[in-house]
């Protein structure tokens, strides 16, 4: 479906769907626009030209491809996150079982 068309003399500036925001100071501009690019070592900066606030970081498209990729990495990352996750959760268990036992004879005292 095709938007209407609008008369040329009293249309608005359209924002293309690639339009970047600075929320330092509502400067607005594509994409490939004004933004000064500052280069990383696996990213490029977006960076405000008006007040120099990094608005975006996108990675750069000849950089090494991430373990994610790859299903087996994505399961061996959630894994090992599910097994961090679980070994904190042992620990504070522990850590109170050893607190309220340190307690116990206080309240036995009484």
């Amino acid at each position: 479906m095709t938007p209407p068309e609008a008369a040329h003399d009293d249309q608005l500036p359209v924002r293309r769907k690639s339009t970047l925001f600075c929320w330092g100071c509502d400067h607005e501009s594509p994409a490939d626009g004004d933004w000064i690019h500052r280069t990383t070592a696996h990213d490029v900066e977006y960076v405000c030209p008006v007040c120099e606030t990094t608005i975006a970081n996108r990675p750069l498209p000849d950089a090494p491809t991430c373990e994610r990729q790859t299903p087996s990495a994505a399961w061996h990352r959630t894994l090992r996150t599910a097994m961090t996750v679980w070994q904190a959760h042992v620990s504070i268990g522990v850590s109170s079982v050893t607190a309220a036992a340190a307690c116990q004879p206080l309240y036995a005292r009484q």
